[in-house]
């Protein structure tokens, strides 16, 4: 097969030739672009596991993301430096650091208020419009809603990029939405077909056809293409790792409960997991997350080197491209220990009804604004938000376009001046 390399650095639009003397690749822009949207720029102020208004120490839809990007990069070199142990038809096909960075940094972009609550809020409001999926709408504000040249161009994202971030590639309309009243498959919104057809145009006919197949049972897609694969991990190992040191760290479980927890964990794999001269146990990994700050955080290191310094390339299916045809993985033992490792935070924290209380009023807020701006959209929202966004797109969307780029604090003081008499005034800035 021809090597088309530069087919995946074009981007979804024209652009006219560099500034001068801007030498950089295709993909340090990519990259340099998502870092100064505004999208980006918002993700300080949404929320991760815990509310942003909680505290100061623990993460945030930002300070995940940029931890993503370092880790992908991590997985990235581990798979560098061993690449002779792999076919010879991917080695080539190993993406580049700005690349794989940019997809970090991109991947939460179109995560809405409040969590998955927010993501559960906007999909039943847009049921009957087309429904709201925060990987959907990532892919939407990369392509159409942030600001680079004109409107409705996104940040004129090269094709490779939006292959990286394109988690699951089916339409919602893929899906029975019958069996989806309450929350989205995963999927990316059918207003964005064209562009996803456009990003899949470099692949053969019968790998596009494949790679599209949804897996109905599971509600999401089948594939992923072999950045995004890199990028899954980073964000599954971020995920897992990160918010277990937030919980330590901010005391939001008891010793007990964490080593509970843990324990339980562990047991997926049979109470222990060898790596190098290290046995990773569950009392080894208490040990250290419970005894101070500074052995906690080498312990977090040691936890998040054990799954970096284990991935591995695998063929992910029958495909005819490189892209298509490899993954990055983990071994079935790591792999297991870290979904378990994921579930650590719904088990120690999420579930609690104290934070079931703060999620319930989040959605309620976000199911609240879309149906009172959705009523008369042109008067409630400003006139420079409601012009700024994609006006090709139809009422509804526009304004989930709007509460879904809000951050958490926004939509609160919007909620309040909305509903609560007395508070706010006409000089508020919105």
């Amino acid at each position: 097969m021809t090597e088309n390399f530069k087919d995946f650095e074009q981007r979804l639009h024209e652009e006219q030739p560099n500034r001068s003397g801007d030498r950089r690749d295709q993909f340090q822009r990519d990259r340099a672009r998502i870092m100064h949207s505004a999208a980006f720029r918002r993700l300080q102020g949404k929320t991760q596991v815990m509310g942003v208004g909680e505290g100061d120490f623990h993460r945030t839809r930002l300070t995940h993301s940029i931890e993503v990007a370092q880790i992908g990069y991590g997985i990235l070199e581990v798979l560098q430096k061993n690449k002779a142990l792999y076919p010879a038809a991917i080695q080539s096909w190993l993406p580049h650091r700005d690349l794989i960075e940019a997809a970090g940094l991109a991947h939460d972009l179109g995560h809405p208020p409040f969590g998955h609550k927010g993501e559960k809020a906007l999909h039943q409001s847009m049921l009957k419009f087309g429904g709201f999926e925060g990987n959907g709408q990532t892919l939407r504000i990369l392509a159409r809603l942030e600001k680079y040249k004109q409107r409705g161009r996104g940040i004129y994202p090269t094709r490779r990029l939006l292959l990286s971030v394109l988690k699951y590639p089916c339409a919602i309309d893929a899906f029975d939405m019958n069996a989806h009243q309450s929350e989205p498959p995963k999927c990316y919104h059918s207003e964005e077909k064209e562009i996803v057809d456009w990003a899949l145009d470099a692949f053969t006919e019968d790998d596009r056809a494949e790679f599209q197949k949804p897996d109905l049972e599971k509600a999401k897609g089948k594939y992923h293409t072999f950045d995004c694969s890199i990028l899954e991990l980073a964000d599954d190992i971020a995920y897992g790792i990160h918010d277990l040191e937030d919980i330590v760290a901010r005391g939001l479980a008891t010793s007990e409960d964490i080593r509970a927890a843990v324990k339980t964990a562990f047991e997926e794999v049979g109470g222990k997991l060898s790596h190098g001269n290290t046995d990773f146990t569950a009392d080894f990994v208490c040990t250290g997350l419970l005894e101070n700050s500074f052995e906690r955080k080498q312990m977090i290191s040691c936890l998040v080197n054990l799954f970096v310094t284990s991935v591995r390339i695998e063929t992910a299916g029958e495909f005819e491209h490189p892209l298509l045809r490899f993954n990055a993985v983990l071994p079935d033992e790591h792999f297991r220990l870290l979904k378990m490792i994921k579930k650590l935070a719904y088990k120690l924290v999420i579930k609690k009804a104290e934070l079931q209380q703060l999620e319930r009023r989040g959605q309620m807020v976000v199911s609240r604004l879309f149906e009172v701006l959705s009523s008369n959209p042109e008067a409630l929202i400003p006139e420079g938000s409601w012009s700024d966004g994609c006006v090709d797109a139809t009422r509804e969307r526009r304004v989930c376009d709007y509460v879904a780029g809000m951050t958490d604090a926004y939509a609160e003081k919007l909620y309040k001046r909305l509903f609560h008499p007395g508070f706010g005034s006409s000089g508020d800035e919105l």
